[in-house]
């Protein structure tokens, strides 16, 4: 079994799995989000990868890790993960790894968003127990930047390489301080809660607003329960309902809050709930 994931764009594909509700349900493997330690850098620079992976039978999970030099169209060249090797540059394997970002030409990373950005595509390839879960993380490079700002420091207010959100706690779970004891069709009303730093702001091409603040918006993932039919969402209440799949009493569900901003950053929490 195979699945596609296109992180930076909030998109899931494969398996039939169209609808938001079922994509936020974890069965076997899954790959849950990619985080870029910065999440924009300069060629040359030190990027921690991490990527969070689970799978629900347990073992050994394989991640292998490659940027994609070839001509992107905004998103990722087809060819990056047609698996023919063509234009991929190997980076390491492991969950987590250190990469240098390459001197790439901006030209073949396509063209500039509207914040001006120009993104790498690094290839994430997930295996375990014989399924395989590949996505595409876009890794915002700093080759380019808004008029008025410099590519290279010292930086003017909206010009800021971008940074991860924090997601600080789930309200009313509070930290995370070990498993949470939980039953049959409980009911939660869910809020991520970003940190201050979270919110950051950045320029765009406009003459009456040429600084506007980051959009934050929120994925939930879970091994059992559902969600609403829309689980992607900004920083509103998220329903929780403990109604499907779930384990035996004293069986664990685990739950993810994946943030994103508009410029490639991610941020993770998770909590665990036991059965009772």
């Amino acid at each position: 079994m195979r699945r596609a994931l296109v992180i930076a764009a909030l998109a899931v594909a494969g398996c039939g799995k169209f609808d938001l509700g079922e994509a936020a349900l974890v069965e076997g493997l899954r790959l849950i989000g990619v985080q870029a330690e910065p999440p924009e850098a300069f060629p040359g620079d030190q990027v921690k990868l991490t990527a969070w992976v689970f799978d629900t039978r347990g073992g050994t999970i394989d991640v292998s890790w490659s940027a994609c030099l070839l001509p992107s169209n905004g998103l990722a060249n087809a060819g990056c993960t047609d698996g023919s090797g063509n234009g991929v540059l190997g980076l390491g394997s492991g969950e987590a790894i250190t990469m240098t970002v390459p001197d790439v030409d901006p030209a073949v990373l396509g063209p500039q968003d509207a914040s001006y950005g120009v993104y790498l595509p690094i290839v994430v390839k997930v295996r375990g127990n014989g399924d395989t879960a590949d996505g595409v993380y876009r890794l915002r490079v700093r080759v380019s930047a808004a008029p008025g700002c410099n590519v290279m420091p010292p930086f003017s207010p909206g010009c800021v390489p971008n940074r991860n959100p924090s997601i600080a706690t789930i309200d009313p779970l509070g930290p995370d301080s070990g498993p949470l004891a939980a039953h049959e069709g409980q009911v939660w009303a869910l809020l991520a809660k970003y940190s201050a730093d979270s919110d950051e702001t950045y320029k765009v091409p406009s003459v009456d607003t040429p600084e506007v603040p980051e959009r934050l918006t929120t994925q939930w993932f879970a091994t059992a329960g559902t969600f609403p039919d829309m689980p992607v969402g900004g920083t509103a209440v998220q329903k929780f309902t403990l109604d499907r799949k779930l384990p035996p009493s004293g069986g664990t569900v685990e739950l993810w809050v994946v943030g994103h901003d508009e410029r490639g950053g991610t941020g993770m929490t998770h909590r665990t709930f036991v059965l009772q």
